[in-house]
């Protein structure tokens, strides 16, 4: 009797799901937030990696930097250090941001701005996917999910003045301008978003 083949959508929705540990558990990455298109998870110990592919591209970097430099391993290593201490910590940071082929695409998440203690809004994909509407889906789905989970009541974000996708996003997500702030040399536009009552 010959054996049954399982269908090439079978197969591929196996493929995909298992990278969820939704099905057989092969990969134990658990997201915290899903949209249609993409999973978001708190990041690993071993992701370096991931944010090496994201932050050594330069035009990435241009505008998350004062001298448009890529980060390092040492910088990113201490970056990744503070995700995984500010998730224990907090229950939300940056996150890891996967599409359905279980792709890295990005981070996207909640850090604390150290001027005021306020919960900032932050993220940045890779070249590869922009114009895809990521940042917008992610986003959106951060802010909803940071006002069910928490006690937050208001959200900021910034992105440079001439940022102009960046601050496209934020427009989208229905921030609200509060002016501008010089950081270093650079002038950033302040957005916030608070707790819809």
């Amino acid at each position: 009797m010959a054996s049954r083949r399982r269908s090439p959508r079978r197969c591929a929705r196996c493929r995909v799901l298992s990278r969820w540990n939704w099905c057989e558990g092969l990969v134990k990455r658990t997201p915290v937030i899903s949209t249609s298109r993409l999973r978001l998870c708190p990041f690993r110990q071993g992701d370096l990696r991931l944010l090496v592919s994201l932050h050594g591209d330069p035009l990435v970097q241009r505008f998350l930097t004062f001298e448009n430099e890529v980060w390092d391993e040492a910088v990113l290593r201490d970056k990744l250090d503070l995700y995984r201490r500010d998730y224990s910590r907090y229950g939300w940071s940056k996150f890891a941001v996967f599409d359905l082929d279980g792709d890295f695409v990005g981070r996207a998440g909640f850090g604390r701005f150290e001027d005021t203690g306020e919960s900032e809004l932050g993220f940045s994909f890779k070249r590869a996917v922009w114009g895809r509407g990521y940042a917008s889906e992610a986003d959106l789905a951060l802010v909803e999910w940071i006002y069910a989970a928490s006690s937050v009541d208001h959200v900021i974000a910034f992105a440079a003045e001439d940022n102009v996708a960046s601050r496209a996003v934020l427009v989208k997500l229905g921030m609200i301008s509060e002016g501008t702030r010089k950081l270093g040399d650079t002038s950033f536009a302040f957005y916030r978003h608070d707790r819809p009552h």
